[in-house]
């Protein structure tokens, strides 16, 4: 199957509905600064704090907008979640969303308990998305990997092969695949022998490179999806100053096949060790990569310090 991005007509409108009832759960999301909404296959996925928080679909057949949340973010604990276990009490004690109205009341805590499920990069990862506008995608997944990770597999959310971490799009219209790093990611960023993020960066420049058009015609349909979309988190990105020369030349928009590295949250007296590193990495990546030159690894120290210039 392909990899596309796209969502019917009849989707955006009904989305477009949904964002103009104020209290509605859409409106909430598309809203909110922390939330990023990654476009699919028909769908879209809400990521809060590395994780997805909810899956929105549309069914074909009835033309009902679906939203699916795990249930593992559903349950959420008391103030004091402390129970006494000698007391022979059988009530449930967890509060479970089950509904809109819960759903929305409890977004915040929603938020909170999925982030327990993720680690730090995830979490970065996220940050990054939601602050930098030139970021159209994360968790891109390919090799016919549909479904995010399962919070219950610790395994599943640390593996990252597969799924690129972020794809930004640059102002001369060249999209840009980022695969991040936590410096204190020893077991992919250092080693001896061949780095795991090298064979990772391999991974991504083959598929890159294999699948041109069919990224390229999937993020151009991105591109114009954003401009019908309304809600701060697409209007944010479509009042960029280069907006309206990007969407009046969708098909100019290229992939480039060299993917970067972005190794970040790191502090200063860690900063000689980060700078090592990215040279290490280089090296061993160039092996693989013919074009992989010093500019694709980015080093970055604090998370919240990440921004477009150094991502583009």
């Amino acid at each position: 199957m392909p990899f596309q991005r796209k969502l019917d007509e009849e989707f955006i409108e009904e989305l477009n509905q949904l964002h103009d009832q104020p209290a509605s759960w859409w409106r909430k999301l598309v809203d909110s600064k922390d939330v990023f909404l990654a476009i699919r296959n028909n769908s879209i996925n809400a990521y809060s704090n590395g994780m997805s928080i909810g899956k929105i679909v549309r069914d074909i057949s009835s033309g009902v907008i679906k939203l699916l949340v795990h249930e593992e973010y559903l349950s959420l604990a008391n103030t004091d979640p402390y129970i006494n276990i000698l007391s022979g009490q059988t009530n449930l004690y967890r509060k479970l969303v089950f509904d809109e109205k819960g759903y929305l009341e409890n977004l915040d805590r929603i938020k909170s308990r999925a982030g327990l499920f993720a680690g730090n990069e995830r979490i970065g990862t996220n940050r990054i998305g939601c602050k930098v506008l030139s970021v159209l995608d994360m968790e891109a997944a390919f090799k016919g990997i549909d479904q995010d990770p399962n919070p219950e597999n610790k395994k599943e959310i640390l593996t990252k092969r597969g799924r690129l971490d972020l794809i930004a799009l640059t102002s001369n219209f060249r999209l840009v695949a980022i695969e991040a790093k936590l410096y204190a990611n020893k077991q992919d960023l250092r080693g001896k022998g061949i780095l795991e993020v090298s064979n990772q960066l391999k991974d991504y420049h083959h598929f890159l490179s294999t699948n041109r058009e069919d990224l390229e015609v999937a993020y151009q349909n991105m591109v114009a999806i954003f401009g019908k979309l309304r809600g701060k988190f697409f209007e944010k990105r479509t009042k960029q100053s280069n907006w309206q020369k990007i969407i009046t030349n969708l098909a100019s928009i290229t992939i480039d096949p060299v993917p970067r590295l972005l190794i970040f949250d790191f502090d200063n007296l860690q900063r000689k060790g980060a700078y090592h590193d990215a040279n290490q990495i280089q090296l061993h990546a160039k092996k693989k990569i013919p074009d992989f030159n010093p500019k694709c690894v980015i080093k970055v120290g604090k998370t919240d310090s990440i921004m477009e210039k150094h991502l583009i």
